[in-house]
């Protein structure tokens, strides 16, 4: 089981409504709350005060972020933030085939991609955003990997043998 997410120090970062965290474990993120600003009714205030939102700070002694108006936000949701805007590469989808046994033509179908492109990707640095959620739904959730999955047959290596020869 993974310890509760903790924040050990908080600023704001240079974008507008993004935070640089320090992570008790010692991690690092910069997390990007235009979203939460944007969609959410109690965070919507900072669009007019920008220099509001720059004044946060950690509370309850990492469990979360806060700031002067009142506004909080848990560590735990933060972290999940975190991971969600961080990037994947050809790595983790290298290593989501090896997890989930699956070849190429059946990840490329359960990500309704093209077979090239699915070994373009092998090798990205950055795998598209849609790409990168994809994975991460499937990779977590067993339910929703199955709602997609289709086995699709592993093709035989080398040139088929004729008939005569069998």
């Amino acid at each position: 089981m993974e310890p509760l997410a903790r924040v050990k120090a908080v600023s704001a970062a240079r974008k507008p409504f993004s935070l640089n965290v320090t992570w008790n474990n010692g991690g690092k993120s910069t997390v990007d709350l235009t979203g939460l600003v944007y969609r959410s009714r109690h965070f919507r205030v900072f669009i007019d005060d920008a220099a509001a939102f720059r004044k946060v700070r950690v509370v309850n002694f990492g469990s979360g972020i806060g700031w002067e108006n009142g506004l909080d936000y848990a560590a735990e949701t933060l972290q999940l933030l975190a991971d969600e805007q961080s990037p994947l590469n050809g790595d983790f989808l290298v290593n989501f085939q090896t997890r989930h046994n699956l070849n190429t033509a059946e990840t490329a179908n359960l990500l309704r991609i093209a077979e090239r492109t699915l070994r373009a990707y092998r090798s990205a640095t950055e795998l598209p955003t849609p790409i990168a959620l994809s994975l991460r739904r499937m990779d977590g959730d067993p339910t929703v990997f199955a709602a997609h999955y289709r086995p699709i047959e592993r093709r035989k290596r080398g040139r088929p043998k004729s008939q005569a020869s069998v």
